[in-house]
């Protein structure tokens, strides 16, 4: 092969290579399928017990992480609160999330979490629930989407997630 054709080659594989990554950079009008896996660490924890009964706990918490996925690379700030009665029961939130160039959107959460006990008597916590976007900013403004999400404790304060859903750029 002369030195010709091996530039060429070379020239028109980066062509190709630059024309596949432009094609993912998302636009107006575009719909984003989201399918991502974060991890969490919960970096404030307050607990109260009304006393009202066995096992009552309320909680705020402020946690942060990073995941990527179908749009990519993220990181997160994720405020919520929790109304458990032994583990289980509601919770809900705010995420606050990053794309790799910076972009930011904001997001409203709410579920349910269960608890249940392994075979070795481990508490497993598990939760799920819905989340609609409330606002963005970059190539996020103005736009929509809503999803669903779920997720299990792997350690004490970290946390796994999986989302899904569509994002509609404006």
């Amino acid at each position: 092969m002369n030195a010709i054709t091996a530039k060429a080659i070379i020239y028109y594989t980066l062509i190709i290579i630059a024309m596949a990554v432009f094609a993912q950079i998302a636009a107006a009008g575009d719909i984003i399928k989201l399918e991502a896996k974060s991890y969490g660490v919960f970096t404030q924890l307050n607990q109260l017990k009304p006393g009202d009964t066995e096992g009552h706990t309320l909680a705020s918490y402020e946690a942060r992480g990073a995941g990527a996925g179908s749009n990519g690379e993220f990181t997160f700030f994720n405020l919520g609160t929790s109304d458990l009665v032994n583990g289980n029961g509601s919770h809900h939130g705010y995420l606050q999330t990053t794309d790799k160039d910076g972009d930011v959107y904001f997001s409203k959460w709410q579920g349910m979490v269960t608890t249940t006990t392994s075979p070795e008597g481990r508490p497993i916590m598990k939760f799920g629930g819905t989340w609609s976007l409330t606002r963005g900013n970059g190539k996020y403004e103005n736009a929509t989407g809503d999803g669903t999400y779920k997720g299990w404790f792997i350690g004490q304060g970290i946390y796994t997630n999986i989302v899904e859903g569509e994002i509609t750029l404006k």
